[in-house]
């Protein structure tokens, strides 16, 4: 699965996400369009993370 870790700043940050942080939101976008907004990097990366182990054991 490919999935896409991306930091949004400023006016990039989605009017609905902007409660989580005014100055920058990490964005996680997996293959199928899946989104998903986090308020720091490490819960993003936690979240890329999961969805890896969760294709590997699919696979498996």
């Amino acid at each position: 699965m490919a999935v896409r870790l991306k930091k949004l700043q400023g006016s990039d940050i989605p009017e609905e996400h902007r409660h989580l942080g005014d100055e920058e939101i990490f964005q996680v976008v997996t293959a199928d369009d899946q989104q998903h907004f986090f308020a720091s990097e490490t819960e993003a990366a936690a979240k890329v993370a999961q969805l890896i182990d969760s294709e590997r054991d699919s696979k498996a």
